[in-house]
């Protein structure tokens, strides 16, 4: 149910696996795209409802006078910012046209595969170099054929998103094996875009790990046996593979390394 809001609070912090400390604005919570992985599966209210946070904007207005410019802000967490409903509120753009009057350097993370993000090129493209747009390749809503994972829909977007002038950095994470062939993705990528990469990241005896795993049984039958390795072994040979493979490139990342 969509249940639209007046928030209180506009920044929320995560602290991830290095250590840092990540300021986060969620113009919505709550997300339609449905990753089996994602984190936030281990809250048991998240998702429940997906709020709409009407005065998201105003917040920025009224709370980041005084920024710190050296901190930079992230957009989307709890939600994905350009998931299809933002074409009705158009929260994630009234955010990002509040935080570039303020000169907030801002990450915008989506793994959306609607091209919402397109409507948004010329606010995005006024930034400069203060703004980053983190564009997910593991949305399984576009991998249907390992030998098709080259042609997904947000490469495609990245690549035009690059050529329009906006800074795009692309994460394919989790890399989900026999799912995301990950060479043919970043073989498919403008070569001067960066690319992030991670393992799958679940404990085995979590709600995530469990959703994962019957998402893996129903749709995946025979790679059963590969994720439980991962996951209940904690096996990441393919990770060890890929580090391999792509030592010797500069614009390629393993997050948290």
């Amino acid at each position: 149910m969509i249940k639209e809001i007046f928030s209180k609070e506009l920044i929320t912090f995560e602290y991830p696996p290095d250590g840092g400390t990540v300021p986060i604005i969620d113009p919505y919570e709550g997300c339609t795209i449905g990753c089996p992985y994602c984190f936030q599966r281990e809250n048991p209210n998240w998702n429940e409802d997906l709020l709409v946070k009407l005065n998201v904007s105003e917040l920025i207005k009224e709370q980041l006078n005084n920024w710190d410019k050296r901190k930079t802000i992230y957009i989307g967490s709890k939600c994905d910012p350009y998931m299809e409903i933002e074409n009705k509120y158009e929260l994630t753009k009234k955010c990002l046209i509040e935080l570039s009057k303020l000169h907030i350097p801002t990450m915008i993370t989506t793994k959306a595969h609607h091209n919402i993000i397109v409507r948004d090129i010329d606010i995005l493209k006024s930034y400069g170099a203060d703004l980053t747009v983190l564009l997910g390749l593991s949305n399984l809503n576009q991998i249907t054929d390992l030998n098709k994972s080259h042609k997904i829909e947000n490469i495609k977007l990245a690549n035009r998103l690059y050529e329009q002038g906006v800074k795009v950095w692309v994460f394919i994470t989790p890399i989900l094996p026999g799912i995301t062939d990950v060479n043919k993705m970043i073989e498919g990528l403008n070569e001067d875009i960066p690319v992030f990469l991670d393992k799958l990241r679940l404990k085995k005896d979590s709600v995530t790990a469990e959703k994962m795993l019957k998402y893996i049984n129903n749709r995946y039958p025979s790679l059963k046996s590969i994720y439980e390795d991962i996951i209940i072994n904690d096996r990441n040979i393919y990770i060890d593979e890929l580090r391999h493979t792509w030592k010797d490139s500069s614009r390629i990342k393993f997050v948290f390394d």
